[in-house]
């Protein structure tokens, strides 16, 4: 807001009578807000955050959803930030007095340049509110010298899936979306009384039927809600509470004499992790007690969003984490898993209520009790997760039951993107092409055509345009242009219909990774220009895995874009070489000694192994080796830990975090971060890579002191103290059985001859996933290793750089 209109703002009124804000937010983002004003005459006033203010415009009327409504706006001036969630009364005789509620508020979105359409008189946006939703245009009248100079417009309703021509919104919604309050029900507010000290009463657990005296336990294994498609319905026999289901890390409070343990669904200790938020539990009146909740950042609508709580670890910005609190299991030496949940949550309510203000980092996380339908109705429109329904006479049981039930808003899935259609009056893209993987063949799930903002279409066009592919996507329409599959979308949609096509899709967002680690330096160039100049590749176009997996090309441009950051971990270290000469998976097999035909620059060595034998093993030796490769069909590079030179004292410990069944991607995440820390604890300097598949490898560089025999039994010592730190989570016995619900920690990839996934090598997948170096703090941003693939990889890393170049400096000793 520039200085002479923030003057002109404040000098209208008097801060010392109302309570509207000063100014003093820049802001920054893209808000918006419909006040209800009761003034001299009774309006809507709509806001629209736009470079650091809110543009207003006056609507004596209000807005309408029927497009046929064309309602007056008259362009007022711009407000400040701040005034973005201002609901009170403005006192009588201060400019604009009388009572104003938050009518309805949400983000916003240009369908073109914003100022620019602003100053033609033709301004077209996207809503997303309580309320209000969808396309809205505003067009400026022809002044006339009866206006006085004030800027008239018309706004109205887009004909659009959100418009209505039956339902006067103005009436059917008159409540404020910030308090729930009708604007006749506000009034101005009394004069503060004396403050009084609070009086805190200590919850008496005893009292409770169903409580045990028992010691806190030492650890807890969590109760889980079962999906279910609705929410249950109350009967004469069973009451149930519904709560909002948050999206963050589920955590156990383990309190004792002030101080908090914090540990995660898998059994993890992330007390330390959590900064100063553990120090908030000392404030509860009580010596001990267990508490089960949920870990959250909350966003400026008081949504948990979970990629907002991974930017808040990843960057240690902790003081934003709030512990949302739904259950109590033990108080000062009582068990209370068998008092049922309404009475639980009751005395949770007690204990929390003399030290949880509206601020607090502690919350309790409130229900409705009863039906729930009108709770699942509200989560859908505010865009929440969903809700979870909990039986109020339930005990608290370990596991899943149907006890508690778990009921998403509505479906999200993530679906390939495999093409799409052009449309020159929508911005380039008329519908996206939705297809999902089944037998590692692409199958067509049918156009999504909205919920795509002018940004995201045109950003998103020129990139569709990039991955063109002359093949048709089978099963989708003519008029569909088809793209290499490498791009994920986040769908929200009713159903899938008995033919396979999706109901009701709007297109959310991409889901794809972000490294945010900073080069360095400039890269060194390792491949030259003659090298790629020399790259000969037969039958280029040739597919692998299936009609729309990548070609024998695809694979030779990858390794060639990547190969300066690939080869420095990849030089002179003994190779398998995982080749595939056909398009079929099954044809596909390792190549770990010298063979006809390959390049002359690809090294072959003699060495013995452990009973004497003579074994003849390669090296990668440069740059016109390892892009010769391509034309071999090569695929995948493993690598032993070592080096050719120093064949018998390795340097690289690797341990192999390899999910069992029900092992979701966040907890292998949990889990890595869990064994940094460990291995920090030991001296070591540990570094991440993905695997290309489900789990994570973590690196230790060592000193080139040990034997093979030597580093093996001590990354098998290193193994079991790792399982041993958290046995719910961990296990090092081999077996599909032995890892059902936990993570293996495989350290027998640290004997002599074995061999791991080289950094940045591809997977033989349809989507050609990337074993991929990443931060720490990347790996926690990663919504899903797969999207580090062959064409995303080559396009992050000429912005991001290694985060492994100092891998070497970080050599320590590894004791035996």
């Amino acid at each position: 807001m520039s200085a002479d209109d923030l003057r002109s703002y404040r000098q209208k009124r008097d801060f010392s009578k109302t309570a509207e804000p000063y100014g003093a937010n820049r802001g920054g983002g893209n808000r918006f807000v419909v006040h209800k004003h009761h003034a001299t005459a009774d309006h809507y006033d709509l806001r629209l955050e736009l470079d650091g203010v809110l543009k207003s415009w006056a609507v004596p009327k209000g807005p309408s959803l029927n497009p046929a409504d064309k309602r007056l706006a008259i362009a007022t001036e711009d407000h400040p930030i701040d005034y973005i969630d201002f609901e009170g009364v403005i006192p009588e005789g201060e400019y604009g007095g009388g009572p104003m509620i938050v009518w309805d508020t949400g983000v916003w979105a240009p369908m073109g340049d914003a100022q620019a359409d602003i100053g033609k008189g033709a301004f077209k946006f996207r809503l997303a509110g309580e309320k209000l939703n969808g396309g809205w245009m505003l067009t400026r009248l022809k002044g006339r010298p009866e206006d006085g100079g004030k800027q008239n417009w018309l706004l109205f309703k887009e004909r659009d899936p959100a418009m209505d021509t039956q339902v006067d919104i103005l009436e059917a919604r008159p409540e404020s979306v910030k308090s729930g309050l009708h604007i006749e029900e506000l009034v101005a507010p009394p004069p503060p009384a004396p403050a009084q000290p609070a009086k805190r009463t200590r919850p008496q657990p005893g009292k409770l039927t169903g409580a045990v005296k028992a010691p806190m336990p030492e650890t807890l294994e969590l109760q889980l809600a079962s999906p279910a498609n609705e929410p249950p319905k109350p009967s004469d026999r069973v009451n149930w509470l519904h709560e909002i289901k948050f999206d963050g890390y589920r955590t156990a409070a383990f309190v004792e004499d002030g101080t908090a343990r914090l540990i995660t669904r898998g059994g993890l200790d992330w007390t330390k992790r959590y900064g100063d938020l553990p120090k908030v539990f000392g404030d509860l009146p009580c010596r001990q007690a267990l508490i089960d909740g949920e870990i959250v950042v909350l966003d400026e609508k008081g949504i948990s969003r979970f990629g907002m709580l991974q930017d808040a670890l990843g960057s240690g910005d902790t003081n934003r984490l709030v512990f949302y609190a739904f259950d109590l299991l033990h108080l000062d030496g009582w068990d209370l898993r068998a008092v049922p949940l309404v009475k639980r949550k009751g005395l949770l309510a007690q204990l929390l209520s003399g030290a949880v203000t509206p601020s607090s980092a502690i919350q309790y996380s409130d229900h409705v009790e009863g039906d729930g339908e009108a709770l699942y109705e509200q989560v859908s429109e505010l865009g929440l997760e969903g809700i979870v329904s909990k039986r109020a006479d339930s005990p608290y049981l370990p596991g899943r039951s149907s006890n508690w039930l778990k009921i998403k808003a509505l479906k999200t899935g993530e679906f390939v993107i495999a093409g799409y259609s052009e449309s020159e009056k929508a911005g380039g893209i008329g519908a996206l092409a939705a297809a999902q993987w089944v037998d590692d063949e692409l199958v067509y799930r049918g156009k999504v055509g909205t919920g795509l903002d002018a940004t995201t279409m045109r950003s998103l066009h020129a990139r569709l345009e990039q991955l063109r592919v002359p093949d048709k996507l089978e099963g989708a329409p003519r008029e569909i242009l088809p793209v290499r599959p490498v791009l994920t979308a986040r769908i929200q949609y009713s159903t899938i219909t008995t033919d396979g096509m999706l109901r009701h899709a709007a297109f959310k967002g991409l889901r794809e990774a972000e490294l945010t680690t900073e080069s360095t330096g400039p890269v060194q160039r390792i491949i030259s220009d003659a090298d790629l100049a020399g790259i000969w590749v037969t039958n280029p176009t040739r597919r692998l895995f299936g009609k729309s997996g990548p070609t024998k090309l695809d694979i030779a441009v990858y390794y060639a874009s990547v190969g300066d950051y690939m080869l420095p971990h990849l030089f002179d270290r003994p190779v398998s070489l995982f080749r595939c000469p056909s398009s079929k998976l099954a044809d596909c097999f390792f190549q770990r000694h010298p063979f006809t035909g390959m390049p002359q620059t690809v090294k072959a060595f003699e060495t013995q192994n452990s009973e004497g034998e003579k074994k003849t093993f390669i090296t990668v030796e440069d740059a016109k080796a390892y892009l010769a490769l391509a034309q071999f069909g090569v695929v995948e590079f493993h690598v032993w830990g070592t080096h050719e030179s120093h064949l018998d004292k390795p340097d690289r410990v690797i341990f192999d975090l390899d999910p069992g069944e029900g092992i979701a991607w966040r907890e292998v995440v949990e889990a890595a971060v869990h064994v940094k820390g460990e291995l920090e604890g030991m001296g070591l300097v540990p570094f991440v890579k993905t695997t290309g598949g489900k789990g994570v490898h973590v690196v230790v560089p060592i000193t080139q002191k040990l034997g093979w025999k030597a580093m093996h039994q001590a990354s098998s010592a290193i193994a079991s103290q790792l399982a041993a730190s958290a046995r719910d989570t961990f296990v090092t016995t081999m077996g599909a059985e032995n890892r059902k619900g936990r993570i293996f920690i495989d350290y027998h990839r640290n004997a002599r001859s074995a061999t791991a996934v080289a950094a940045y090598s591809l997977r033989a997948r349809p989507h050609l996933p990337a074993s991929t170096p990443v931060s720490w703090r990347d790996l926690e941003s990663i919504d899903s290793p797969g999207d580090l693939n062959y064409t995303s990889l080559p396009r992050l890393l000429s912005t991001s750089g290694d985060p492994w170049a100092a891998i070497n400096e970080s050599c320590r000793d590894l004791q035996p």
